[in-house]
């Protein structure tokens, strides 16, 4: 039976790239969230934490990876779609150890995310923003500044500066809601790695006119929804 999310909702990722997108990708996108494939989810679930785990541990144990790796490619898959998808953890991990370099947490802590935390609501669309590392810096002042670390595995539809801008402001808006007692959003702490194109972005600054084109495409989604067929 085909899942269907009745009220509108989607992640940040998608929100990113739906308003980026042309009118034709924006449907998909829709769709895509509103009757999610079971798999989808799940898919880069073994690189997801792999990567997650070894950037918490301040990037300084590849072991994590290696060994991530090699669990993989001891397991005997009993169908080409499970055989696609080790294979896929494996090729991400395997990229992500490219941009090791790239990644400049600009001196802050990080610490895994947590795995369910509340999603936010935006003109009646609830968006899951989840980021998979969170990070404390010292500002001024005694300051405690607040980031995160986003990251995106598909390649389809890569992610794009302007879209990873969105992303960027929403994890800021996410942090100023719901890490308010942990310190304040640091916009420069705020990235997004795309894995499969192998590009890391870094957060931006300037989020006011952003917020209000988050808050229209949100809205525009929320009118969309109930016309979205399967």
């Amino acid at each position: 039976m085909t899942k269907v999310n009745k009220d509108p909702r989607i992640s940040v990722n998608k929100l990113g790239e739906y308003m980026t997108s042309k009118a034709a990708r924006q449907h998909q996108i829709l769709r895509g969230q509103k009757y999610p494939p079971e798999y989808i989810t799940t898919y880069y679930r073994e690189a997801q934490e792999a990567i997650s785990s070894f950037i918490a541990d301040n990037m300084e144990d590849m072991k994590i990876l290696e060994r991530q790796i090699q669990i993989l490619d001891q397991q005997s898959p009993d169908s080409v779609q499970k055989l696609r998808r080790l294979e896929g953890n494996i090729e991400a991990i395997e990229r992500f150890m490219t941009l090791i370099d790239d990644i400049d947490m600009k001196g802050a802590a990080p610490i895994l995310g947590n795995p369910k935390p509340p999603k936010m609501q935006i003109m009646n669309v609830e968006v899951s923003v989840r980021p998979e590392i969170i990070l404390h810096a010292s500002g001024s002042k005694g300051k405690t500044l607040v980031g995160g670390i986003k990251l995106h595995f598909p390649k389809t539809n890569p992610l794009n500066e302007d879209g990873c801008g969105y992303i960027s402001a929403i994890m800021q808006m996410y942090i100023d809601n719901f890490h308010q007692d942990d310190g304040v959003p640091s916009a420069k702490h705020c990235l997004t790695i795309d894995v499969a194109s192998g590009k890391v972005y870094e957060g931006v600054t300037a989020i006011t006119q952003r917020k209000k084109d988050i808050e229209a495409a949100c809205q525009q989604i929320n009118t969309l929804w109930p016309s979205i067929k399967n």
